[in-house]
């Protein structure tokens, strides 16, 4: 029990960052986006933690990641929740409902460019999936060299 402890408590120090980025995705998108995306994002993220916590307990890894992988992690994360803050702030602004810019009609209507409409759309919708791809990467990595 004690070893388990202890690679449980590396792990977690070792991870901290991809951690916080991976909580904070959560809490951004549970202000604008829809419950099944939030919903689908946080069974996306419990399984990439559970699977990499898992690996590191079974390979004593001591929260060992590829250090790319994880700075692909909190790059991406950060990115995606600067974007998703910013549309927030704007639908604040603009005193709209919370998710009204995620799609087209709420977009086109101030729009003069349908094309930059879309764009905005298919960037705020990407940004995230990206990052849950990357999530799910990081998750199943399982640390070793190569």
């Amino acid at each position: 029990m004690d070893q388990q402890k202890i690679v449980w408590g590396a792990w977690v120090r070792g991870t901290w960052p991809q951690l916080v980025t991976l909580a904070g995705f959560l809490v951004a998108i549970s202000l604008r986006f829809p419950g099944w995306f939030v919903l689908i994002s946080a069974v996306v993220i419990v399984a990439a933690i559970s699977q990499s916590a898992r690996l590191a307990a079974l390979q004593r890894s001591h929260g060992l990641h590829d250090p790319l992988l994880g700075a692909v992690l909190v790059g991406s994360g950060l990115a995606s929740i600067a974007l998703t803050m910013k549309w927030w702030f704007v639908e604040k602004q603009m005193t709209l409902a919370a998710d009204t810019l995620l799609y087209l009609v709420g977009h086109t209507e101030g729009a003069s460019d349908l094309a930059l409409a879309w764009s905005s759309v298919l960037t705020q919708w990407g940004s995230c999936v990206i990052f849950l791809v990357v999530a799910a990467v990081w998750g199943l990595h399982d640390g070793s060299a190569d």
